[in-house]
């Protein structure tokens, strides 16, 4: 079955290599501009007299664009409003379906190629901002340091990558369009909502954990990841073999 699956995920890869391509130089820019950003958070931990309170920018970045290098955003129905109308996720597990396919096939090879896209996009994003930051970096950051704060975004974006596996094979199409501005909406009330509570950042206070208590909490993101990829997993799989796509 993992053979199959694994197979079925690659030919996936190979199909969609231009727009997993273009998902690379925008995760390139995506991590410059949160370089800029993530520069002034650090900045706000280490030294408390340089503090700036312009951390909405660089959660927004975090929050939002870390769980979405689990796919391959720069393909069609993320980026035209018709394409994602007519269903192309939907109509892409119906020929799926109609082949002698087992279903858990199916599903783990849609869970493979989020996990691929995932640590490929990951090492994108995390590379430019590493490379940006090169000469700030490790005056303030171990490598042991910044290395668990890595795993601690990772933890997040492994937790919810499976969700947007799920919203693409497992809802419709409309659903997968209206869900960013559901999101927007949400993520603007959560934070003001947490920043009138804690007046630091939600980057700042990875930093803050990252450095103080280290590699247990990475442990914990990590294994809170996993959880919720094998439950999103389990989800798609109940749903795959319940969704008409026909």
């Amino acid at each position: 079955m993992l053979k199959d699956a694994l197979w079925l995920a690659l030919k996936e890869l190979q199909f969609n290599k231009l727009q997993l391509g273009a998902s690379i130089l925008v995760t390139i820019f995506f991590g410059g501009i949160s370089s800029l950003s993530l520069e002034q958070s650090i900045m706000n931990v280490m030294d408390t007299e340089s503090m700036n309170d312009r951390f909405f920018f660089i959660d927004f970045m975090f929050i939002v664009i870390t769980p979405a290098l689990a796919t391959i955003f720069m393909s069609g129905p993320y980026l035209n409003y018709k394409a994602i109308k007519d269903d192309p996720f939907n109509k892409r597990m119906a020929v799926y379906r109609s082949l002698p396919i087992p279903i858990k096939v199916l599903a783990l090879s849609r869970t493979i190629l989020m996990l691929i896209t995932l640590f490929l996009l990951s090492i994108v994003f995390y590379s430019t901002i590493t490379y940006s930051l090169a000469d700030l970096l490790f005056n303030y950051f171990t490598i042991n340091d910044y290395l668990i704060f890595i795993v601690i975004w990772l933890g997040y974006a492994l937790a919810l990558g499976g969700f947007h596996t799920y919203l693409e094979y497992g809802t419709s199409g409309k659903v997968l369009h209206l869900f960013p501005y559901l999101l927007f909406v949400i993520l603007v009330f959560a934070f003001y909502f947490y920043y009138s509570i804690i007046e630091k950042g939600i980057v700042e206070l990875t930093i803050s954990l990252s450095i103080h208590i280290g590699w247990p909490i990475a442990f914990l993101f990590l294994f809170i990841g996993m959880v919720g990829c094998v439950l999103w997993h389990a989800l798609l799989t109940k749903r795959l073999s319940t969704k008409d796509y026909l």
